[in-house]
């Protein structure tokens, strides 16, 4: 990439960042407190970091979406470029042990329009602003002790991290997790009426583990499941009760919702980031193509330019090598 052209795209980075709803500085921050805690691998992402491509295809399921969106997506087929991930920045994140894990998806409509999207295995988010994040990451960098005494301030990461030392630690592919979406989207239909919601990607089916397992048996295993019946989710928008607080992250919706399953994703093959095409996509899920809005979440409008400064930085170190 030429150095001028570099330029120009970190200037309309830094401006958005100006633009958004937190400080100038907290995305730079944010990258910082990520690479004190990991480290730095020059020319990737700060954060899910070890990672893979995928190409696939949406499919739409169920015209009942119609009502609530009218969305490209949910009309023809779309065709997906994605990459799964490891949550944090290292780079040689075991497959083998438990982790939080990701999805980014990539979506090209049939007017050629884009929609991005950014979901992990968390059920909620540990707390409900950028600032919060900020200085949970900063704590993290200093120690336990630090950690500790952010707990007593903060009621909700303290509830976050009892949830968290419930879950399943059973080891599971890519393919067998369910992802979600932790922040709030509004369906828009062609009367301009919005209908608040969130993400749930559940798999189809159950592949489990097909080879040995080690530290990087992950994309063998996908591969492995792809050959033995396939790999899909069903993406299913679970639509907002009128109690639900939208825009907090750090709230999970519990009890029953009104739930959608618009499309299905279907994976059709992987490559390693060196021979796909996910390696210089930014999945910033504010990328949306007309029938899906943001909604306010402070948490949703702080990644978009917490992304765009980690994408500068491995830009400009991929230019330099």
């Amino acid at each position: 990439m030429k150095k001028t052209k570099l330029s120009m795209m970190l200037m309309g980075l830094i401006a958005f960042t100006a633009e958004a709803a937190i400080s100038p500085q907290l995305p730079g921050e944010m990258i910082d407190a990520f690479e004190g805690k990991f480290g730095v691998t020059e020319g990737k992402r700060r954060n899910h970091t070890k990672g893979f491509c995928f190409k696939g295809q949406l499919n739409p399921n169920e015209s009942l979406i119609a009502n609530y969106s009218d969305s490209a997506i949910f009309k023809a087929p779309s065709r997906v470029i994605g990459r799964f991930s490891h949550s944090g920045g290292n780079n040689n994140a075991p497959d083998d042990k438990y982790g939080e894990l990701g999805i980014g998806l990539s979506i090209v409509d049939l007017n050629g329009d884009n929609t991005r999207m950014a979901l992990n295995t968390l059920d909620f988010f540990p707390v409900s602003t950028p600032d919060a994040f900020l200085a949970l990451n900063q704590a993290k960098v200093k120690g336990k002790d630090a950690v500790a005494k952010m707990k007593q301030s903060h009621p909700e990461l303290a509830a976050f991290s009892k949830h968290m030392a419930k879950r399943d630690k059973k080891v599971k592919p890519y393919e067998d997790h369910t992802y979600n979406g932790i922040n709030t989207f509004f369906f828009v239909n062609a009367q301009g009426e919005k209908t608040p919601f969130r993400w749930v990607f559940e798999p189809t089916m159950a592949n489990g583990v097909r080879v040995e397992t080690h530290s990087d048996f992950f994309f063998d295993n996908i591969q492995a499941s792809l050959e033995n019946g396939g790999v899909s989710w069903d993406m299913t928008a679970v639509l907002a009760n009128p109690s639900d607080d939208i825009n907090n992250a750090a709230v999970k919706w519990t009890g029953p919702h009104k739930t959608i399953t618009p499309v299905t994703l279907m994976i059709e093959k992987v490559a390693t980031e060196s021979e796909g095409q996910c390696d210089t996509i930014n999945f910033d899920p504010l990328v949306l193509a007309k029938g899906i809005e943001p909604s306010s979440d402070p948490i949703l409008l702080a990644r978009s330019p917490v992304y765009a400064v980690s994408f500068g930085k491995r830009l400009t170190e991929k230019a330099a090598k």
